[in-house]
């Protein structure tokens, strides 16, 4: 990653290779017009109110969460001139056109902790 004052250049990749993300950016003041929020308040409105998030592990019952507590909050919003990912862009995962980049998002500078939070049963495991 290599940032400035006014951009920021963001290659990654999984360890497993599974999943990449490639964004060019400089910051903004505003949303794309295209964005699904109707404002920068609306956006971080709606993600500081889901500070919880959960993710996938080695067991398919179960799930790892992790909270986010932050002190202060504030999020800058990006003109996105690149960015790609391939795992979204995966016609095998997602119908071609039905996944649709928004908008990106930028925090930074921002005191906080993250804090486990007791695994959740995986509802999709029993799908399989």
């Amino acid at each position: 990653m290599r940032e400035d004052a006014g951009s920021i250049d963001l290659v990654m990749d999984s360890l497993d290779g599974s999943a990449d993300v490639r964004l060019r950016a400089r910051t903004s003041d505003r949303l794309p017009a295209t964005s699904c929020f109707a404002s920068l308040e609306a956006a971080s409105a709606f993600f500081a109110a889901g500070s919880i998030s959960y993710s996938a592990t080695r067991r398919e019952v179960r799930l790892d969460g992790l909270e986010l507590r932050t002190f202060g909050w504030r999020l800058e919003s990006l003109d996105v001139q690149f960015v790609c990912s391939h795992y979204f862009g995966d016609p095998s995962r997602f119908p071609v056109d039905k996944v649709v980049f928004d908008s990106a998002l930028l925090m930074r500078n921002v005191p906080h902790e993250w804090h486990p939070v007791n695994g959740q049963p995986n509802a999709h495991a029993s799908c399989r």
